[in-house]
């Protein structure tokens, strides 16, 4: 995006791509732990690790992009995220433990253990979903 371009878009309309864009990049990691947690492409421990680590430190930032009057446009996500933002905060600070364990696990080979932990992230992950993001029914 031009700079032209960025100083015409408005902070909210900035915020919502933010965080729509942290939450793909987000997307493309989970993807990838998804696949080996679940035996849909062969466990590569040194890739996992990667992945993981990445997966950390991006569950940290959308969070950022949910600034007051980036409610409405181009966003999926629900009201409640303004008018519960104590849980949303929550939830947000669940899913980066969560996510910071699984890189911490993801350091040794106990196999067993990296899915246990995947699969409270994708617990983490879809109570986030279910909570605080408009269906797309």
């Amino acid at each position: 995006m031009s700079s032209q371009a960025q100083a015409a878009m408005s902070d909210a309309e900035y915020a919502i791509k933010f965080r729509r864009s942290s939450y793909t990049v987000l997307g493309w990691y989970y993807g990838s732990l998804y696949r080996m947690a679940k035996g849909v492409t062969p466990y590569d421990q040194a890739l996992f690790l990667r992945d993981a680590e990445y997966f950390s430190v991006l569950s940290r930032l959308a969070k950022e992009g949910f600034i007051t009057g980036s409610e409405s446009g181009d966003t999926k996500a629900r009201s409640e995220i303004w008018s519960k933002a104590e849980a949303f905060k929550l939830a947000n600070d669940l899913l980066e433990v969560e996510a910071a364990r699984l890189a911490e696990l993801a350091k040794n080979a106990d196999f067993t253990a990296i899915q246990t932990q995947f699969a409270k992230v994708q617990k983490t992950c879809k109570g986030c979903h279910d909570d605080f993001k408009k269906s797309t029914n």
